[in-house]
């Protein structure tokens, strides 16, 4: 039966195949969320709530930096929210119909691998008694 043989290696090769596009598409859906640099700025206005009595070139640039990055921040909110009501949701969708392709590829190969099997079986089985009968020299008509 190489002909099965080959069959399980190509199941096999696609299951694989399924399960690294689902991983892909989740990884790409991760880096889509820009959140964390908010969350950053929200920390950095935390800690320079206190007001110092001398302003340094040092903290200056800080403040400057703090300020760009926040511009930065809403800026990629934006694009974020503006992701996830489009390309976002179409990913996640796509996410879900790869998840539903391979749950119907694998039920449908139970399914046929099941039939091989029962065929398989009952080709064996009349084989089986086509040689008990000859062995005994009996007529197969006669049952048939």
């Amino acid at each position: 039966m190489g002909f099965g043989s080959d069959l399980k290696y190509s199941h096999d090769a696609l299951l694989k195949l399924q399960d690294r596009e689902l991983r892909l598409l989740e990884t790409v859906k991760k880096f889509m969320y820009a959140s964390t640099l908010q969350n950053l700025c929200n920390q950095i206005d935390k800690e320079s709530t206190c007001q110092l009595d001398y302003i340094s070139n040092v903290s200056k640039s800080w403040l400057l930096m703090v300020q760009q990055t926040e511009q930065l921040s809403k800026i990629m909110k934006t694009h974020a929210e503006d992701l996830n009501s489009g390309p976002l949701h179409r990913l996640t969708m796509m996410i879900k119909d790869k998840q539903q392709v391979k749950k119907s590829y694998v039920g449908v190969h139970q399914q046929i691998e099941a039939e091989m099997y029962k065929v398989f079986y009952l080709t064996m089985f009349y084989r089986l008694i086509i040689v008990l009968f000859r062995k005994l020299k009996v007529n197969l008509f006669f049952f048939f």
